[in-house]
């Protein structure tokens, strides 16, 4: 064998290596375990690698598995004018985690699927009720008290808004709740809680829930019951009293929660021909407790 054929060979096999090496690296890995899927991230951009976990749990899920799921991450650029478009002023994505994840569930065709499951139902498809429990977990980030990272939201290449429902430290630990997908970014959110002494965030919050509230297919006597909790909710945040606006949103995460399934629509599934009311309306309620107990002097 000529020395110039070796080294061909060897530049080969080299090749071979550099391109085989980033599917071992840069990958999302999804597992599933009964109503809980997770989701390992470690995505490759340049020199760096970002590495995190999505952790959704369920309530009542059927036919979840990882093909039905359709969890996937890209990194993104936080300069990227399309995604700065998306985000409310005052938020940015953080350069250090600048992972979007997307989760937009297929519809399967039970000709191409494989043999049935444990808890599947005949056409395969993605199917839960109420809302879903969604964390977002990251050692890129540093937690501190009073952290300003949220979770957001967006249905598919639309505007984002605030889900969190709780951060928490182990670094940064982000979860909301919801009822339906499909995209989602830990958001640095640095505006003000207080403009002029207004809660103007959760003012924004409870404007949403009440529009939400609006368009739910619910009855006339329920609709009059629910808004009439967010009106309570309303009065005590102008009067600045947290701690009864905080009662006044139990009481209305309790009563959604008794009406889901015969008062509220409650179901999802991947054929998207069902509106998933009572998962939406929880998720946005406690997304605007979490600013509640920030206002009256919790974490």
């Amino acid at each position: 064998m000529s020395s110039r054929f070796a080294l061909f060979l060897l530049a080969t096999f080299a090749l071979v290596g550099l391109l085989t090496l980033p599917a071992a690296q840069a990958q999302v890995i999804v597992t599933v375990n009964g109503n809980v899927a997770h989701a390992d991230i470690s995505l490759v951009s340049g020199i760096h690698t970002y590495d995190g976990e999505v952790t959704i749990t369920f309530d009542s899920p059927v036919n979840l598995t990882a093909q039905s799921l359709n969890l996937t991450a890209q990194v993104v650029s936080p300069s990227d004018p399309n995604l700065v478009g998306r985000l409310p002023g005052g938020t940015v994505v953080d350069p250090a985690f600048p992972i979007l994840i997307t989760v937009e569930p297929v519809t399967i065709d039970r000709i191409f699927a494989s043999g049935m499951q444990l808890n599947e139902t005949g056409d395969g498809n993605l199917r839960f009720v109420n809302a879903y429990d969604m964390e977002i977990h990251t050692h890129e980030l540093i937690y501190v008290p009073g952290t300003p990272y949220r979770v957001f939201k967006a249905p598919l290449n639309g505007a984002f808004f605030d889900i969190t429902a709780d951060v928490t430290n182990g670094s940064v630990r982000g979860r909301g709740r919801s009822g339906g997908f499909s995209q989602f970014l830990l958001v640095k959110d640095t505006r003000p809680e207080t403009v002029l002494g207004l809660p103007v965030l959760a003012l924004g919050k409870l404007v949403d829930l009440e529009l939400r509230l609006v368009g739910a297919i619910v009855s006339n006597l329920l609709q009059l019951e629910l808004g009439g909790l967010l009106t309570n909710v309303q009065l005590a945040l102008l009067s600045l009293n947290y701690a009864a606006a905080i009662v006044q949103i139990d009481l209305f995460i309790l009563r959604v929660d008794e009406e889901a399934g015969t008062g509220i629509q409650n179901v999802w599934r991947s054929q998207r021909d069902l509106v998933n009311d009572a998962g939406d309306l929880d998720g946005l309620a406690r997304s605007l407790r979490f600013s509640l107990v920030r206002l009256n002097g919790g974490p």
